[in-house]
């Protein structure tokens, strides 16, 4: 097997997404196809081959003109323990450090280290919840004119977030219709996933508005559904509680990079996903 410095980063194409899906279902990842090539078309993959095989992955997801995503670092169970994703990882760094950008990631426990080694601070909390929908419920929140509230949707997540997600929004508003849902104050989006539903994001200025559509939202979805909530959303919490959903990991958001944070954060309830923020 080969040594981390005898490897060079290659950009993957539409072409690697195959072995790229190997990579993440290995790991007990949620992603599909359509998530790969989501990076693909509105980001960059890089990857690690030995021989003809696929390694080792990191992805850029570029928002706006300050700041990127790095998600999907991930490295093929009988090469791992040598430094290849840290070595993706760093090629992400010195890729946005060239564009002028900062530098965004969503950590497990396992990865916190390594990122903080690396310069990376901590900004906020979340954690993965996961639990079933119910499938009880027609889809009654939606008004007739659903274009109209998706513009109005995109542009509350966009102002939420601090950039323009305009492409993806749409995308998983195509991706989950029954997940992007909007009631006065909150709006919700989804898509589907390899093991369950990805909630997300959901954004809202008003608490209890936030907790009351995404109990809709799991009332009309149905089989299971993960959510990646911010620790600060007590009540909507404690709604998943009530619905039988458990804490399954936490994650921490961190950033490196010469801009501050964007967007209005507390208006976040329920971010996309650690690869995607």
């Amino acid at each position: 097997m080969a040594h981390t410095e005898q490897l060079a980063p290659v950009i993957l194409s539409e072409g690697h997404v195959e072995q790229a899906m190997e990579l993440s279902a290995e790991a007990g990842w949620n992603q599909l196809p359509a998530d790969w090539l989501l990076f693909l078309k509105q980001g960059r993959i890089f990857g690690l081959f030995d021989g003809d095989v696929l390694i080792a992955t990191a992805a850029i997801m570029p928002y706006g003109d300050d700041f990127a995503w790095i998600g999907m670092v991930l490295t093929r169970k009988a090469w791992r323990g040598r430094g290849f994703g840290t070595s993706l990882l760093k090629t992400c760094i010195a890729e946005l450090e060239g564009q002028g950008r900062s530098a965004w990631l969503d950590a497990t426990p396992s990865g916190e280290p390594i990122y903080r080694g690396l310069g990376f601070e901590p900004v906020s909390d979340f954690a993965r919840w996961q639990g079933a929908g119910t499938g009880n419920r027609g889809n009654d929140l939606r008004p007739a004119d659903a274009a109209k509230t998706d513009a109005a949707a995109i542009e509350a997540a966009n102002a939420a977030f601090g950039a323009d997600r305009t492409a993806f929004l749409r995308d998983l508003a195509t991706r989950c219709p029954a997940a992007r849902q909007s009631t006065k104050g909150a709006f919700s989006f989804g898509r589907d996933g390899r093991i369950a539903t990805q909630i997300g994001p959901v954004v809202g200025t008003d608490d209890t508005a936030v907790a009351g559509l995404v109990d809709h939202v799991l009332s009309v979805l149905e089989g299971p559904v993960f959510l990646d909530v911010a620790e600060r959303c007590r009540k909507l919490t404690e709604l998943l509680k009530a619905r039988g959903f458990t804490r399954q990991r936490p994650f921490l958001r961190m950033r490196k990079g010469p801009h501050g944070t964007p967007g209005n954060p507390r208006d976040t309830a329920v971010i996309a996903g650690p690869e995607f923020g």
